[in-house]
């Protein structure tokens, strides 16, 4: 795998499934909770970044007697 490149959690666990060597599972292992954390990170972000937006259009919008359709 060259630098930089990362296999998603779908295929790491089907190489582990595939492979007999003990030495070779462990570290599709620790390659696989370390793909998992990578994407438990891009939610959280996620979500943080969705709240802080909801957030900033409530604010932007607060006391306005219509709803905000967005430009027409």
């Amino acid at each position: 795998m060259a630098a930089g490149e990362h296999k998603n959690w779908r295929e790491l666990c089907n190489a582990g499934l595939e492979t007999n060597d003990a030495d070779e599972l462990l570290k599709i292992l620790q390659e696989l909770n370390k793909a998992l954390k990578r994407e438990e990170q891009v939610r959280r972000e996620f979500r943080e970044a969705m709240r802080a937006h909801k957030s900033s259009d409530e604010i932007r919008f607060e006391g306005s007697t219509k709803p905000f359709r967005g430009v027409t």
